[in-house]
């Protein structure tokens, strides 16, 4: 395959690990890494008995793969906030190599059994949390 402007060339690239931010959270701490339009990923290290905020992305998607550990997730539908009755919560024990898919708009929360290692891939990076319940003080109100 020729292609006769570079205008349209894609391409591969290595990101060196030295250029990842690590940020400390209440729950442990999460390494962001880059991604490509608009696309992100993030490590997430929480500690045992710690749990994240229960919250949702008003834009943001996201797929949460569990590399080791075990951890409890709480999560919803886009209604579960509205209607809790009909759209109740569900809680699960999820296992090493296991995954959870996050919508927007549906509410979940990762509470770490042992100690967790997430690796979290998302769009919309820039899409602030929604936060409804947090142990530390972080609700947006």
């Amino acid at each position: 395959m020729v292609f006769e402007s570079k205008k349209h060339v894609k391409s591969s690239w290595i990101t060196k690990a030295e250029n990842d931010c690590s940020v400390k959270q209440p729950w442990g701490h999460e390494k962001s890494w880059s991604g490509f339009s608009g696309i992100h990923g993030k490590t997430l290290f929480i500690k045992s008995g710690m749990r994240t905020s229960f919250k949702y992305h008003q834009l943001k998607s996201e797929v949460l793969f569990l590399r080791s550990g075990e951890a409890e997730v709480t999560f919803g539908t886009e209604q579960t906030l509205v209607d809790s009755v009909g759209y109740p919560l569900e809680i699960c024990i999820i296992h090493e190599g296991d995954t959870l898919m996050v919508q927007s708009g549906c509410p979940y929360r990762i509470k770490a059994v042992t100690d967790c290692e997430i690796i979290e891939i998302g769009n919309n990076m820039s899409d602030k949390p929604i936060r409804i319940e947090d142990d530390y003080g972080r609700v947006t109100s």
